[in-house]
């Protein structure tokens, strides 16, 4: 008989405002990094492809690799998803 291990998701909302996108963008990297590290994930890889391009693609690209774990929302509130 094997033991499977659970893993519990923390599921977090980040509020996306135009006025505070580079702020935002710069709090995404750094959970960006801190969910990498958690997840086992290539830290380098990942970051150099969020930073690839403008916030936006930032903002897709985080929500491809850690949709799961924190939802983005826009300021209407509704999910973050184009």
């Amino acid at each position: 008989m094997s033991l499977m291990a659970v893993k519990s998701k923390a599921i977090m909302q980040v509020q996306l405002d135009q006025k505070d996108a580079d702020r935002i963008a710069e709090d995404l990297l750094e959970y960006a990094e801190t969910l990498c590290g958690a997840l086992g994930m290539d830290c380098d890889k990942v970051l150099n492809e969020l930073k690839a391009k403008d916030n936006i693609h930032l903002f897709r690209t985080f929500n491809l690799y850690f949709g799961e774990y924190i939802e983005l929302l826009d300021t209407e509130n509704s999910v973050f998803t184009d």
